[in-house]
C-alpha cells in the first residue's frame, strides 16, 4: 500500500460549478457568477431578438410586399395593383407611402366586430408587436359612401422608427416642410394628399375633455367645416393649405409620449382634380395659439388660448384664412 493516496484530479467543470470540497466562499462565488452569466445570456438573447432578429423579420416581410406593390407594368395591364396583394390577404385595402421615410406599408381593415384585429397582427395575420397600419373599421374606401369623407389610419409609433414612429418627427416645422405630402392609394383610387394639420391630443378624461377626432361621416357641410376648424385650432402649424367643403380628408393617428396616452395626429386632404400635388411650404409657420388639452397647461404651464366655439363664429369674426374660395 502506497504511503500516500493519489490525489483525485478535479474535472474542469468544477472550476465553474459548485463542487464537493469547495469552501463556502468559493461555492457562493460560483453561484453568483452562474446567476450573472445566465442573466447576461437571457438579457442578451432578448435584446438580440427585440433589436436585431424581429426588426429584420419585419423588414423582410415589408420588402416582399413592397416589391409586389411597386412592381412596374400595372399601368399597362387590366389588373389592379391590389389584386396580387389581396391574394395574400383580402383585408389589404390601401397603401400608404410618405416619401423619404420608412412609411411604405399596406393598410388593412377588419370588420366592426373586431376593429383592432390588426393592432398586433401583420398582413399575414401573424403576431407581431409592430402590428399593421389599419383603417378604422367604420371607414369605406368607396367615394360615394358617407363614411369615406374622413378616413382614419392607425399604427404603432415604434421606438425604432418603424410603422408610424416617424410621425412623431412632425413635431418639427422643418420636418413638416420636408414632408408636406404623402400618397394614399386604395383599391378604388390612387391619390396624393396635402398635410394641413399636425396636432397632439388626449384620450384620458383626467387630462380634460377629449377631442373626438375619430369621425368618419358628417351630418352636413357645416358639421364637416366645424370639424376641420376644431382640427385647425389644435394644429402646431399654420400650413397655408386650404380646405374645401367638398374635400376628402385622412387622419393618421399614433401614440405620442408628451403625456400619458397622448396621440399625435397628422391630417391631410386629397389633392383635387387638376391641382398640383405640391405644397408651398414657405407659407408654413408655427401656430401661436395652439389649443392643447386642459391637462397640458396644468402639467407644462402656459395659458389656454381663447377661440370662437364654432367655425361659423370664427368665420364671422374674420379668423378663418384656410377656407378654399
Amino acid at each position: 500500500m502506497a504511503k500516500y493516496a493519489k490525489k483525485q484530479k478535479r474535472p474542469w467543470i468544477a472550476a465553474v460549478l459548485p463542487w464537493k470540497g469547495d469552501r463556502t466562499g468559493e461555492a457562493i462565488r460560483k453561484i453568483v457568477f452562474l446567476v450573472a452569466l445566465i442573466t447576461f445570456l437571457v438579457t442578451g438573447g432578448i435584446l438580440l431578438w427585440e433589436m436585431v432578429i424581429q426588426p429584420a423579420m419585419v423588414d423582410k416581410k415589408s420588402d416582399y410586399v413592397q416589391q409586389i406593390y411597386h412592381a412596374e407594368g400595372y399601368a399597362d395591364q387590366e389588373v389592379n395593383k391590389f389584386d396580387e396583394l389581396q391574394k395574400i390577404n383580402p383585408d389589404i385595402k390601401g397603401w400608404l407611402r410618405i416619401p423619404d421615410t420608412v412609411v411604405d406599408y399596406p393598410v388593412l381593415q377588419s370588420g366592426e366586430d373586431d376593429p383592432e384585429y390588426y393592432l398586433y397582427l401583420d398582413y399575414e395575420k401573424k403576431y407581431s408587436k409592430y402590428g399593421s397600419l389599419f383603417f378604422d373599421a367604420r371607414n369605406s374606401i368607396h367615394l360615394e359612401d358617407p363614411n369615406s369623407k374622413s378616413l382614419i389610419i392607425y399604427g404603432h409609433s415604434m421606438n425604432d422608427g418603424r410603422m408610424f414612429g416617424s410621425l412623431l418627427n412632425y413635431g418639427s416645422l422643418d420636418y413638416y416642410k420636408a414632408h408636406p405630402t404623402f400618397e394614399l392609394d386604395t383599391v378604388d383610387y390612387d391619390a396624393d394628399w396635402k398635410i394641413f394639420s399636425v396636432f397632439k391630443t388626449n384620450v384620458l378624461a383626467s387630462q380634460g375633455e377629449p377631442f373626438n377626432y375619430l369621425r368618419t361621416a358628417f351630418a352636413n357641410e357645416s358639421d364637416f367645416l366645424n370639424f376641420v376648424y376644431q382640427i385647425q385650432i389644435r394644429s402646431l402649424f399654420d400650413t397655408g393649405v386650404d380646405i374645401s367643403p367638398d374635400d376628402q380628408i385622412v387622419l393618421l393617428s399614433t401614440c405620442s409620449y408628451e403625456m400619458p396616452d397622448f396621440r399625435t395626429v397628422i391630417v391631410a386632404r386629397k389633392v383635387r382634380e387638376g391641382e398640383e400635388p405640391t405644397v408651398d411650404v414657405n407659407k408654413a409657420t408655427w401656430n401661436p395659439t395652439v389649443l392643447y388639452p386642459d391637462g397640458w397647461y396644468s402639467a407644462k404651464g402656459g395659458t389656454k388660448p381663447q377661440h370662437p366655439d364654432t367655425f361659423e363664429e370664427a368665420l364671422a369674426q374674420g379668423k378663418i384664412d384656410w377656407l378654399a374660395e
